[in-house]
């Protein structure tokens, strides 16, 4: 069953991301829209590449879920040598023509992720999911399945998910409601929008929809970050978890921010050294 399941969020995301989902893929993605996140992102980037130049000179970077190459392209600007997978190739050939002048730096890998965490020969220093751990069902599963694959001090570092939503305070998740509406009254559709959102709300999943695929975090309670530092420090990693806001609205976002919201996580886990 969690087969078939990830094989159905994976079709999904095939559909989400075709020509015209790449050309609005950054009108809902905050972590690009917003120059706030793009800053944090930016640090917080070079912090983990600078934690890998300690031990490696050119660092081997595995991009699961590369989109269009927004963790791509930083890495390979510092300098590192990225395996970019993804399964749209639409948004992998954005990808290639953003970053076709690093050569033979870059690797691009149209590949279900499933099929590309199954070579446990391959080893890389880091590997990165940004936006990306909110569309797979079984996301603790495939998060150990990368800590096998990270050589000594590496590093797993994920960025844009949404913290699981019971962590969350009432004012925090009336705001992002208030803050979703918001934008969504923006876009086109915004009767279908509502009524998927209203029914995902009340654990409504249907898994023949691409877009209950694409979005399965909110029918899931958003993305466990407990559980997911917990496995990872059972793996012998220091979990380094980063809360933020983040939200579609450009008019939310800096007041979220301001006010101290947090509703989003990235995560920096780097093994321990070896006894």
């Amino acid at each position: 069953m969690d087969e078939r399941i990830n094989q159905i969020a994976s079709l999904a995301n095939i559909s989400a991301y075709d020509a015209e989902g790449t050309r609005n893929y950054i009108d809902g993605a905050p972590h690009i829209k917003h120059a706030s996140l793009r800053q944090l992102y930016g640090q917080l980037v070079v912090n983990v590449f600078d934690r890998a130049k300690k031990y490696v000179d050119k660092p081997v970077v595995l991009d699961l879920g590369a989109g269009e190459g927004s963790v791509t392209l930083p890495f390979l600007e510092l300098g590192a040598k990225v395996v970019a997978i993804d399964i749209s190739e639409t948004q992998l050939e954005a990808l290639s023509k953003r970053c076709e002048r690093f050569g033979d730096n870059l690797e691009v890998r149209c590949e279900d992720i499933n099929d590309a965490l199954k070579d446990k020969g391959a080893k890389y220093d880091i590997i990165v999911v940004n936006s990306f751990l909110h569309h797979v069902p079984d996301f603790l599963g495939m998060i150990q399945e990368c800590a096998a694959l990270l050589n000594p001090h590496g590093q797993f570092f994920s960025f844009q998910d949404p913290l699981r939503y019971d962590t969350l305070s009432k004012s925090t998740n009336a705001f992002c409601r208030l803050s979703y509406l918001s934008w969504r009254l923006m876009k086109g559709d915004v009767v279908g929008g509502l009524k998927r959102r209203w029914r995902r709300a009340r654990g409504v999943f249907l898994p023949d929809s691409a877009h209950d695929n694409t979005e399965y975090h909110v029918v899931r309670n958003g993305v466990d970050q407990i559980a997911i530092c917990d496995l990872l420090r059972r793996e012998q990693f220091d979990c380094e978890l980063v809360s933020y806001f983040s939200t579609q609205s450009s008019l939310f976002q800096p007041i979220g921010s301001a006010l101290g919201m947090k509703n989003t996580f990235g995560l920096i886990a780097q093994k321990q050294s070896p006894n």
